[in-house]
């Protein structure tokens, strides 16, 4: 790996790492100043989350797809497209993300019943996921504004205004379910304001920027040609997106299954496991826009020798990482001390579990990334079915209620049905070098 390779990939991978870890890192102060209340505002606002999870992911998907089809535009010098991708994306996310999450926000409460959560989940639950999904429409129009500053270069200033304004969620939210005793419910709005200062305020930065990026809604035509490249894209990692997250909530309802302590075990290891992974989640970013840019210059040379230079810094940065998720688990006392003993012991020694397979999670993150920026989208869809709904949940029930190894089989149905078959079919694609082809037009790479 060049020293001019190792540049390119911090100069994105850095700045989208410490952003997300810091949301991450914030989100995981939120869960602890919820989790004053007690297990049972862990457990349900945890549930909640992972609904927004789903969408989140979902969406951000058009993000991906913007930085894809953007990227190639500016491998190919065209400041131009890069505008009207950049416009048009803008404005098609945030309708659909609109679309989506005005039905949840009226139907919280029924939707955490109709899916089989506790009373007591529903309860605290609802009011907080009817506010916090409002939330959605706005991370997505941040999403793709910095999909285009990373497109160009500019990966530092989405970071900084996500530091400054995501600063005042635990400040708000602390505010708010504590001496104003709005509850759980007072965290939602607090991530309401901040995520919607954030938004509005990248959107604003990034059409009146020096680098030749303009809001340029394209005409109807063009419009259409370039929904007509995004969706083919774009539509398979939605639906992947969707099966994983998705497998993520039945995974959470498997661990409610077993009891409230059981759940919160499941939320509190999944804030701490997020804050580390996503350490590392910038490598996925920069997987995907760099090698987005040498398909557009039709590098196949480079391409190769960015992406295998991506995978093995994916490699450090998950042993590292991981390293210090698993001694994480040792704090978990002294972030949880209102839980029970038994949802404390049970925490640490799940995190040590999860921490082993870092290495293997990160990779399978970059080479999603790797995937994507060559258009392979329906090959990542087709891996997650697999490994979600033929292998991990059904492998997670048998080891939890066959078995009667309770979470542990979950955790370890999860770990080995998902991640352990997902790298293998991961590295056996990117070998086969299948999963993208150097076309002289756009269209074309898309297709």
């Amino acid at each position: 790996m060049t020293l001019k390779t190792r540049h390119e990939i911090f100069r994105i991978a850095l700045p989208v790492s410490l952003e997300s870890a810091f949301q991450l890192g914030l989100g995981l102060l939120n869960q602890v100043i919820v989790g004053v209340l007690g297990t049972a505002a862990i457990a349900a606002v945890g549930l909640a989350n992972n609904v927004l999870f789903i969408g989140t992911l979902g969406f951000n998907t058009l993000a991906a797809g913007c930085a894809i089809l953007a990227s190639r535009a500016y491998g190919r010098g065209d400041l131009a497209a890069v505008s009207h991708i950049a416009s048009l994306s803008l404005l098609f996310a945030t309708a659909l993300s609109l679309l989506l999450s005005l039905p949840v926000a009226f139907l919280a409460s029924p939707f955490l019943h109709g899916v089989g959560a506790s009373t007591e989940v529903v309860r605290i639950g609802g009011p907080y996921l009817a506010l916090v999904v409002l939330t959605l429409p706005l991370t997505t129009l941040s999403a793709v504004s910095s999909a285009v500053f990373r497109t160009l270069g500019q990966a530092r200033l989405p970071m900084l205004v996500t530091l400054g304004s995501v600063a005042l969620t635990p400040l708000l939210a602390w505010l708010l379910v504590l001496p104003l005793g709005l509850g759980a419910t007072g965290a939602a709005v607090a991530a309401l304001v901040t995520q919607g200062l954030r938004g509005l305020l990248l959107c604003v930065l990034l059409f009146s920027s020096r680098w030749g990026v303009r809001w340029s809604f394209p005409g109807l035509l063009e419009a259409r040609q370039i929904l007509g490249q995004m969706i083919p894209l774009v539509l398979p990692l939605f639906i992947t997106e969707l099966v994983f997250s998705g497998g993520s909530f039945l995974f959470a309802l498997l661990f409610d299954r077993l009891g409230t302590q059981a759940l919160a075990v499941f939320q509190i290891v999944n804030a701490l496991e997020g804050l580390f992974i996503t350490a590392s989640v910038g490598l996925n970013v920069a997987a995907t826009i760099l090698i987005a840019r040498f398909i557009g210059q039709r590098d196949e040379s480079g391409l190769w020798h960015m992406a295998r230079s991506i995978w093995r810094l994916a490699l450090m940065s998950g042993s590292g990482f991981g390293l210090l998720f698993g001694l994480m688990g040792l704090l978990i006392p002294l972030l949880y001390p209102h839980t029970s003993p038994q949802v404390q012991s049970w925490a640490t020694l799940a995190v040590v579990l999860n921490a082993l397979f870092q290495p293997v999670k990160v990779s399978n993150m970059v080479f999603f990334g790797i995937l994507s920026s060559g258009g392979d989208t329906r090959y990542l869809l087709l891996s997650d079915v697999i490994t979600v709904f033929l292998v991990g949940l059904p492998l997670a029930y048998f080891l939890a209620f066959g078995l009667g190894l309770g979470l542990w089989g979950i955790f370890l149905g999860r770990l080995l049905g998902e991640e352990l078959v997902r790298i293998s079919m991961f590295v056996w694609r990117y070998r086969s070098r299948r999963w993208y082809s150097l076309e002289p037009s756009l269209a074309a790479e898309v297709t």
